[in-house]
């Protein structure tokens, strides 16, 4: 009886703690649900968030004009694989970012998609470091001006001598110095502005087939040609514009179409120039103030070129020189030389004529009017020129760096017809002069050139 007693309460006591343990381990199972979906939910609103954030990003930076601020705009187009290769490629891009005002800068800083990719099972993958992308700067304003290198209007202009700039100066000394005693003008100035305009005869435009040594515009016995120059503004910049200039034969014509320029004035305006005149001055200095702003845009136009004449003592240019002729009516054909070989037998070779050497450059004059009959380059004589005269002789001169005239030309007694070089068989720069009784140029026509030059 006892036993069955104690089985109906060991039932009961087990029914009951069934009945207690069901609600709790339910309700356990219901929280355990609960918290896995809120999981999800949460994971899934993140994810939501996320490529919410990408699309705002990407709309944002593709919204960005050329011409907006846009620094500290970014950019999310990749998403990186781990949030420790997202935060260096970060600061990579930070620590090389530019200072720039209209370029848009990329970054790679937001970390909402960074557990977006997982990286692939099959092989090791490295963080990638995304170059920033840069948008090229575009701007609707004018390139600005080219500046004035002498920010100091009080500056001092000095230049130091330069052996190419002597060279040229030989080149036209001597010719200017003509033309300015039959034009009034002064022939320091005219040298000096054919430096400062062709930098020395180095310009495209004072070279062969141009020879514009100032920058004349227009034409030239219907001549031109376009290029690019610069002018100098109201405002003290200076400003790329085309224009036409003339085309010379050669530097004699370029000098005479200068002087003829001072001399007759503009179009409407003949007396335009006239106060560079030496009748109308008292020193070069004063034509040269007279001609800034008049034939040059430079503000300090004359300070350059009072310098250059000073720096190359360009005034004994202005100076009238004598010229004796001898009986014969010869001339030396160049002025500063050295005689290095003589007419007649030397060493193993008959020397056909009289060597002077000179500077390399300096000009070669006409020893006597003339006609030209011959220009151009001989392998032993280099570049040279002969010509024909009245009385039926004629005169050779070889080893030229260049000649400026042609076939047919006629030239005057003193014209510059090239210049001292040591083209063809030449052992250093001089000049080869050859007299001849005839246009033969035999050997046995030949005459001395010492007793027609030095009498």
């Amino acid at each position: 009886m006892k036993k069955n007693k104690f089985t109906k309460i060991s039932s009961t006591l087990l029914l009951s703690q069934l009945l207690l343990s069901a609600p709790i381990q339910i309700l356990a199972t219901e929280q355990q649900s609960q918290v896995t979906d809120q999981t999800v939910t949460s994971e899934s609103s993140v994810a939501t968030s996320s490529e919410q954030t990408v699309v705002e990003t990407e709309n944002t930076t593709d919204s960005i004009t050329p011409d907006e601020e846009t620094e500290g705009t970014t950019e999310t187009t990749e998403s990186t694989e781990s949030t420790e290769s997202t935060t260096d490629s970060s600061q990579e891009i930070e620590t090389s970012k530019p200072d720039t005002t209209h370029e848009s800068t990329d970054s790679s800083a937001s970390t909402e998609t960074t557990s977006a990719t997982k990286p692939k099972p099959s092989k090791e993958t490295k963080p990638a470091h995304k170059k920033p992308v840069k948008k090229p700067a575009v701007s609707s304003k004018p390139a600005e001006p080219i500046r004035s290198v002498n920010p100091d209007p009080e500056a001092t202009i000095h230049f130091e001598k330069d052996e190419s700039v002597e060279t040229f100066i030989r080149k036209i000394g001597e010719s200017a110095r003509k033309l300015g005693q039959e034009n009034d003008l002064y022939a320091s100035v005219m040298i000096a502005q054919a430096i400062l305009e062709s930098g020395s005869g180095q310009s495209k435009l004072a070279q062969a087939p141009c020879y514009n040594l100032f920058g004349i515009k227009g034409s030239y016995k219907n001549k031109s040609t376009c290029l690019n120059t610069q002018e100098e503004g109201k405002d003290g910049r200076y400003y790329t514009i085309q224009a036409a200039f003339r085309v010379y034969d050669n530097y004699e014509e370029s000098l005479a179409d200068y002087a003829k320029l001072l001399k007759n004035g503009l179009t409407g305006d003949r007396h335009f120039y006239e106060g560079a005149w030496k009748s109308n001055t008292r020193t070069y200095q004063e034509a040269t103030k007279f001609l800034t702003g008049r034939y040059a845009t430079d503000s300090k136009y004359n300070q350059k070129l009072d310098s250059l004449i000073e720096t190359y003592e360009l005034t004994k240019y202005d100076e009238k020189e004598n010229v004796t002729l001898n009986p014969d009516g010869f001339l030396v054909p160049v002025k500063n030389y050295s005689i290095s070989s003589h007419f007649g037998p030397r060493s193993n070779e008959f020397h056909r004529g009289l060597d002077l050497a000179a500077a390399q450059g300096e000009p070669i004059l006409a020893a006597k009017k003339g006609k030209v009959i011959i220009a151009e380059f001989h392998p032993s004589w280099g570049n040279y020129v002969v010509l024909e005269h009245e009385d039926g002789t004629t005169t050779l001169y070889a080893h030229q760096q260049e000649y400026h005239v042609k076939v047919g030309q006629q030239v005057k007694q003193g014209q510059t017809i090239g210049y001292v070089g040591s083209t063809g068989n030449s052992t250093g720069s001089h000049l080869h002069f050859e007299v001849c009784s005839d246009a033969s140029l035999a050997q046995s026509k030949l005459i001395k050139p010492e007793t027609v030059l030095f009498k």
